[in-house]
């Protein structure tokens, strides 16, 4: 992008240089060095503000980002990735501990079902607590470990439970605009699966054997 924004810079500068030229041979040296330079902060002030209007990655798209309340296409929004690795709910039976969250959302920025299309691991977590209370940075004070099973919510047991009521339990995916549109048609195409479960959010985890 910068290499694009330099250019157009560069030609601007030509361009306007070249149709002032006959007017500016008559004027001082010290008023021809203002106008140029001049025009090289109105270019630069041109880039400048293009950037900041750059969609989904300008800070403003992130942080306007809200928990979405839907498990219905979640994981058209959040697939598969490559390193994952299969696993059955009936697999989540080792320990692992407890955590209890008091905001949405928790930290967890993906989760994946089970290969038989039940239960959710915590998968992709935030490695951070970026200020006292950071809802995003529950799990990782909490010591929540990528590959942790949800076994239980609120003391209700979701083990065997399909990925997508579990997602809506949870309430926990953070919405990105890009995916509004087809979060829409997932919803009214597939409904809710469970209603979101009341906070403070008590998660029994589980590991796979």
């Amino acid at each position: 992008f910068w290499l694009k924004c330099s250019s157009a810079q560069e030609a601007l500068l030509r361009l306007l240089d070249s149709t002032w030229r006959p007017e500016m041979q008559h004027q001082s040296g010290p008023l021809r060095a203002a106008a140029a330079v001049a025009l090289a902060l109105w270019a630069l002030a041109s880039c400048l503000s293009a950037v900041s209007f750059v969609g989904p990655s300008s800070p403003k798209a992130r942080g306007g980002r809200v928990v979405a309340r839907v498990g219905a296409g979640y994981l058209e929004r959040n697939g598969p990735r490559d390193a994952d690795t299969p696993w059955s709910s009936a697999q989540a039976t080792g320990p692992a501990g407890q955590s209890v969250f008091k905001k949405r959302p928790f930290g967890v920025l993906r989760y994946q079902p089970g290969s038989d299309g039940n239960g959710a691991m915590a998968k992709e977590l935030v490695q951070q607590s970026r200020y006292p209370g950071d809802p995003q940075g529950q799990a990782f004070v909490a010591g929540v470990q990528d590959g942790w099973v949800v076994k239980s919510i609120n003391g209700q047991d979701v083990s065997g439970l399909k990925f997508e009521a579990v997602m809506d339990m949870l309430d926990d995916e953070v919405a990105d605009p890009r995916f509004s549109k087809s979060t829409e048609l997932a919803l009214q195409s597939e409904g809710r699966y469970a209603e979101a479960a009341e906070l403070p959010l008590t998660i029994d985890w589980a590991t796979t054997r």
